[in-house]
C-alpha cells in the first residue's frame, strides 16, 4: 500500500472514527447496511436531536403580553410590544400566539374608541372648540345658498382678470364630452373659456406640461401676462371643476371667504 494511501486512511479514521464507528447490522444483515443509513447511527441520532430541539424552539417561541402593567406602559412601549407580538404570531402561528396578538389589537381598539368618545365630548364643553360644520339639513341648505350666492359675486369682481383654458387632443374621447361640461361656464360663471388642439400648438403644450387631456387651466391676467394654473388633468364634472376653481382662487389668495371653498 503505498504512503498516499495510508495517509488518506489515516485522515478519514481521524475525522470519522471518533462521531460515527460502522455499525454491527451492516456487516450481519446484507438487506440492510448503508441503505438504511445505520452505516453511521450516532450522526443520524444527532440530526434528529437537532431536529427535536428545533420544534422545540418553536414551540417555545410564544406571543407574551404584560397585562398587569400594560396600562402603565408608554405609546412608544406599546407600539414596540404590539410589533414584536404580530412578528411571533406571524412566524409561528398557534392558536395562542394568535389569539394573544388578536387580544392586544382588541385592548389597543378599545382604548383609542374611548379617547374618541371623551375628545368629542370635552370639545363640545369648550366653547373656544365646540363650533363645527352644520349638519342639519336646513343649516346645509343655508350655507349652499350662501356659498352659490357669494361665489357669483366673487367672480363677477374677478371677471375681467381670469378665464379658462383647455388643451384637448384628436381622438381624445373624455375631451369630447367634456365640451358639455365647458358649455356651462359662461351662464354660471360669467367668464370666458377657450378649447385649442395640442396637435396645433405644439409649443404650448411644451410649455403647460401638457400630457393628460383634457387638461384645464386657470389663466389670470397679472399686470398684462397671463400666469397658467392647472386646474384639473383629465375629465371632471361641473360641480368638481368649479369646486377646484374656487379652491384655487382661495389658495392663491384671489379670495379671502374660507366658506366659499369646498374641503
Amino acid at each position: 500500500m503505498t504512503l498516499t494511501l495510508w495517509l488518506f486512511l489515516l485522515g478519514f479514521a481521524l475525522a470519522f472514527g471518533s462521531e460515527c464507528k460502522p455499525y454491527k447490522p451492516y456487516y450481519q444483515d446484507a438487506q440492510r447496511g448503508w441503505f438504511w443509513k445505520e452505516l453511521c447511527q450516532k450522526r443520524e441520532e444527532k440530526q434528529e436531536k437537532k431536529r427535536e430541539e428545533a420544534r422545540q424552539e418553536r414551540k417555545s417561541k410564544k406571543v407574551e403580553i404584560p397585562w398587569d402593567r400594560l396600562s402603565e406602559m408608554t405609546p412608544e412601549e406599546i407600539q414596540k410590544l404590539e410589533e414584536q407580538a404580530r412578528s411571533i404570531a406571524i412566524m409561528y402561528p398557534t392558536k395562542e400566539n394568535i389569539l394573544e396578538h388578536a387580544r392586544l389589537i382588541r385592548w389597543i381598539r378599545d382604548r383609542s374608541m374611548r379617547y374618541a368618545m371623551l375628545y368629542d365630548y370635552y370639545i363640545k364643553q369648550d366653547p373656544t372648540l365646540s363650533y363645527g360644520r352644520p349638519t342639519a339639513m336646513p343649516v346645509r341648505d343655508a350655507q349652499i345658498e350662501y356659498r352659490q350666492r357669494e361665489r357669483k359675486k366673487a367672480l363677477s369682481a374677478l371677471k375681467d382678470k381670469i378665464g379658462i383654458l383647455v388643451v384637448e387632443r384628436e381622438g381624445c374621447f373624455e375631451c369630447y364630452a367634456y365640451r358639455q361640461v365647458l358649455s356651462y361656464i359662461p351662464q354660471n360663471w360669467g367668464i370666458d373659456y377657450k378649447v385649442v388642439s395640442a396637435e396645433n400648438h405644439p409649443n404650448l403644450v411644451q410649455v403647460l406640461g401638457s400630457e393628460n387631456f383634457p387638461d384645464t387651466f386657470l389663466v389670470i391676467n397679472e399686470r398684462g401676462y397671463p400666469r397658467f394654473i392647472r386646474l384639473a388633468s383629465g375629465y371632471r364634472t361641473f360641480n368638481q371643476l368649479e369646486d377646484q376653481l374656487f379652491l384655487t382662487l382661495y389658495m392663491e389668495g384671489y379670495i379671502k371667504d374660507e366658506n366659499l371653498v369646498i374641503y
